[in-house]
């Protein structure tokens, strides 16, 4: 496997790792608080909530009271501990 097929964290792009970083410290938080909080550009953050959920760190969801917005938040699967890498 290469990149973040493997699916470790060391694998992720570092606009990824910044996504993932403001998930677990906010969660659950709208696509559009991570653009705030990260000033990253709309595509990157795109392209980062959805490297990080096919690789099980985070689930994206819809909001239920604005089902525009994309809701990212830690997966149960896996859990990001900052400490730990």
């Amino acid at each position: 496997m290469t990149g973040t097929e493997s699916g470790r964290l060391d694998d992720l792009p570092p606009s990824a790792k910044y996504v993932l970083d403001t998930v677990a410290r906010e969660e659950p938080v709208t696509r559009q608080e991570i653009i705030d909080e990260t000033g990253l550009r709309p595509r990157t953050v795109d392209r980062a909530l959805e490297t990080l959920q096919n690789v099980d760190f985070i689930v994206k969801t819809r909001d239920n009271d604005d089902l525009r917005q994309v809701v990212a938040k830690m997966s149960s699967m896996r859990r990001y501990n900052p400490s730990q890498d």
